[in-house]
């Protein structure tokens, strides 16, 4: 049995705030290409969202045991990707000189038309990628998400609130019931009631997740960026 664990006061929650922040930003992009203002205040914002994730994670996982030996590689891996090293120099930019440096345009076929925004070349911001900026912050979103699902699955005992709830979860991480019950403002033993109750290990467990359970928020995202089955 491992020594029992202590949560901190810092919880996945933050990290989740942060993940649906930058998913309000990108959803808003679309709908703005044909205003330049709207859409430049839009990006500046999703592009700022989206780099306080990596620094929410690494704040709020820090004190769970071996996390920056976990995350390290991670972290390795967006400095060697080219579209996350353009997104940190870009978020750099508009935090310290000004507006991204974009352009809209479009085109007509068949009576519709079809809007994009690109980047122009700027002497502030070196490599910059090719293509909608839509596509690309979509692009840019998705890599930041696989590593989040990363952590949410290997740390899923400290970060699921469906995994503490389970005779596994616990087990994890060294509580018993009476703990789970103690972290849920109860006195101990309070769902204890019945000693001849068939699996009443589970069915003590089932009353504590109907009443204190959180609810589950991740997997939305998981599954809206087709992240679910990676």
């Amino acid at each position: 049995m491992p020594d029992k664990f202590n949560f901190p006061s810092r919880g996945f929650y933050f990290v989740e705030s942060k993940v649906k922040e930058a998913d309000y930003f990108l959803d808003m992009l679309e709908g703005k290409k044909d205003s330049p203002d709207e859409f430049s205040f839009i990006l500046n914002a999703f592009v700022s969202a989206t780099r306080s994730i990596t620094f929410s994670l690494q704040s709020v996982m820090s004190h769970y045991q071996n996390f920056e030996e976990w995350y390290k590689p991670r972290q390795q891996q967006l400095k060697e990707n080219k579209l996350a090293r353009f997104f940190v120099e870009l978020r750099n930019f508009t935090q310290k000189v000004g507006s991204a440096p974009i352009m809209l345009t479009g085109t007509m076929k068949n009576g519709k038309a079809k809007r994009y925004a690109l980047f122009f070349p700027s002497r502030h911001l070196e490599n910059i990628p090719p293509g909608d900026i839509v596509r690309l912050a979509k692009e840019h979103y998705i890599n930041i998400l696989k590593i989040i699902k990363q952590c949410y699955e290997d740390y899923a005992e400290y970060v699921d609130p469906r995994v503490i709830f389970t005779i596994d979860g616990l087990s994890k991480l060294g509580w018993s019931i009476e703990d789970l019950e103690e972290s849920c403002g109860l006195p101990k033993g309070w769902t204890d009631i019945n000693e001849n109750m068939p699996n009443k290990s589970q069915e003590r467990l089932n009353v504590l997740k109907r009443e204190f359970q959180k609810e589950e928020e991740m997997e939305f995202y998981f599954k809206k960026y087709n992240l679910s089955n990676c």
